[in-house]
């Protein structure tokens, strides 16, 4: 009679190669959701930033010199290339040298309720010191 063996083909799957396997699936998941919510897209639109419902860094110009809004709030209007405003509402005190702005970044998202861009940061481009200085 002839025996009949059974053999195995293959490496054997132990449980913790299949623990291991589980934890690399579980940080790449979190890997990919955290980079796509670290993401802010660029936009020199007004019109695109306040429809876009996400963050967002909203690029433009010095619309107004701004204030303190009642519940202390730097305020300010911010204009696009396109020459739309919109208002830029930031918890932070205002920055340094605001007024010698040519341009400004806000990164944050706008808000149908207060009809407003609500700023997480502010990034103010100020003139170079080292530019040429015109004379007058």
């Amino acid at each position: 009679m002839a025996s009949i063996s059974s053999t195995k083909t293959g490496l054997p799957i132990k449980p913790v190669h299949i623990v291991g396997m589980g934890i690399i699936m579980v940080a790449m998941v979190f890997g990919v959701f955290g980079v796509q919510s670290g993401y802010r897209s660029y936009t020199t639109s007004v019109v695109e930033a306040s429809t876009s419902g996400r963050d967002v860094q909203l690029a433009g110009f010095l619309g107004s010199m701004g204030e303190y809004d009642e519940q202390g709030r730097w305020t300010f209007m911010l204009q696009d290339e396109q020459g739309e405003m919109v208002k830029i509402v930031s918890n932070d005190p205002r920055p340094a040298n605001f007024e010698q702005a040519t341009s400004i970044v806000a990164i944050g998202r706008y808000d149908e309720g207060e009809q407003a861009f609500l700023a997480d940061d502010l990034l103010v481009k100020c003139p170079s010191k080292y530019q040429e200085q015109a004379n007058t």
